[in-house]
């Protein structure tokens, strides 16, 4: 459809923006971005594509800052869905499907070459994603170290290392390798020195390598003896580590799926205004007590039941700043038994729903409140402001919300994955449109616009001034 003369793109009549003012909104974009928002029942023109909530909340599409689409295991390749041709096309729907407009991805682990890995996810993803992806660096050696300077010109300004990943659990993910703590502290100066920001996943692996041996010998075969073998302790230690050694360097630092109350201990005593904490919901809403085997092996693990309860507690006091899924693509054939079950769980279309559903209708929390969880407090870590809130001159990514009761089915969740840890879970609120760039990439189960593509965001820093993002994610206070 061509656009009216006005250059209209799209207007989202009857909008619910406000738990407060119940004044339905009438919201304009042109070229991606919101250009006017309307008092009660303005006619803000024709355009090119009209979505009438009815009365429906409309909030910002979610940020996922924490997902691995492409990190695909090669015997795999030939499902569906599941290949080199065909992953980002297909969990990307999964991600409209479930709110996410915006997905902070890794590349993919494995190449040698930080760089390399960085050029063929970016070269994957532009030619399949309908969601805007911004690609997180991994430094696993300190030959990716040294490609920080190219990477940072590339677009690239977050770095991920590990701390954990030692052996035939680093192979058996693709090649994972961890930073010891001296690498760490080398890594943490040379990414401040390029106005960059670390992203670190804290568990000791001393500590892990020391409990798993120990439970191995016992006969690993439950969530609860895969949560002995990765303990709290070992988080808080490598929290506390990290956090020291990147104030030291004064580099921002997030702590990546937090899993238990040790991270923000280390945090609330760190003190660092640089640190932030992201966590899952898969924290909160699953435990050692799921009946869901292997299937639910993740690293950080499942907590008990109890320490979930406190995450949520945690959540609603402040001490978690931004959300992501940690989405991986294992499909179940992938997860049948303890000792080979590659870790980690599909979410990505998942999150905004469960986080809603948690923490307004069973929590009391403010619709606004999980926005900021969702959306607005990552936007302004990673230097996105123009996300994460419905305002003119924003990026026109909107999520229409229905609300009800629905039951999860991994098989309409339009992932490649063949199954949900939440299967069987209800909803209260999910999707019933969302819009990408502008562009209504998803309604009601369909999408309208399948040759849609979101927008590559590293190139935003190709030319940007990182300096100045750097020194707001230090002085800012999110969450």
């Amino acid at each position: 459809m061509t656009s009216p003369d006005n250059g209209l793109q799209l207007v989202v009549t009857n909008a619910r923006l406000s738990s407060t003012d119940t004044t339905l909104r009438n919201i304009a974009v042109r070229d991606g971005h919101i250009v006017a928002i309307s008092g009660d029942g303005e006619d803000l023109g024709p355009a090119a594509t009209t979505l009438d909530a009815e009365g429906r909340w409309v909030i910002p599409g979610a940020i996922d800052t924490h997902a691995h689409i492409n990190q695909r295991a090669p015997e795999f390749n030939h499902v569906p869905g599941l290949g080199p041709d065909d992953n980002f096309a297909v969990e990307s729907r999964g991600a409209l499907a479930g709110g996410c407009t915006t997905a902070l991805n890794y590349v993919q682990f494995g190449p040698p070459s930080l760089l390399d890995s960085y050029r063929m996810s970016l070269a994957a993803a532009t030619s399949q994603s309908m969601i805007n992806l911004l690609f997180h660096g991994c430094l696993m050696d300190m030959g990716q170290v040294a490609e920080i300077p190219e990477a940072v010109a590339g677009g690239i300004r977050t770095f991920k290392l590990f701390m954990p990943y030692r052996g035939e659990e680093a192979r058996n993910l693709g090649g994972i390798g961890s930073l010891n703590h001296a690498e760490m502290r080398l890594a943490f100066a040379e990414i401040a020195a390029h106005n960059a920001q670390a992203l670190v996943h804290a568990e000791d692996g001393d500590i892990v390598d020391h409990c798993m041996r120990h439970e191995a010998a016992l006969g690993l075969d439950s969530l609860s003896g895969w949560e002995r073998s990765r303990p709290t302790i070992a988080e808080g230690d490598a929290a506390w580590t990290a956090m020291y050694l990147a104030e030291e360097a004064r580099c921002p630092v997030t702590i990546v799926h937090v899993s238990s109350l040790e991270a923000i201990r280390a945090r609330q005593a760190s003190g660092w205004s640089g640190s932030a904490l992201e966590s899952c919901a898969h924290y909160m809403l699953l435990t050692t007590d799921s009946a869901i085997g292997p299937e639910g092996k993740v690293a950080p693990p499942l907590r008990d039941p109890q320490l979930a309860e406190a995450i949520t507690a945690a959540v609603l006091a402040g001490d978690i700043d931004f959300f992501g899924s940690d989405h991986n693509v294992w499909p179940s054939a992938a997860k049948k038994d303890w000792d080979s079950a590659k870790p980690g769980l599909p979410g990505i279309g998942l999150m905004l729903p469960l986080l809603l559903t948690h923490l307004v209708y069973e929590r009391g929390m403010s619709v606004e409140r999980v926005v900021e969880l969702t959306s607005r407090n990552a936007a302004d870590r990673f230097g996105l402001p123009s996300k994460g809130r419905i305002e003119i001159g924003a990026d026109a990514d909107l999520v229409v919300l229905d609300e009800g009761r629905r039951l999860i089915r991994a098989d309409e969740l339009h992932s490649a994955v063949d199954y949900s840890p939440y299967e069987g879970m209800t909803l209260r609120a999910w999707p019933y449109a969302t819009v990408c760039g502008g562009t209504l990439a998803y309604l009601d189960g369909k999408f309208p616009n399948p040759d849609f593509r979101g927008e590559m965001l590293n190139q935003r820093f190709t030319d940007t001034n990182l300096s100045e993002i750097n020194r707001a994610a230090v002085t800012s206070e999110v969450g």
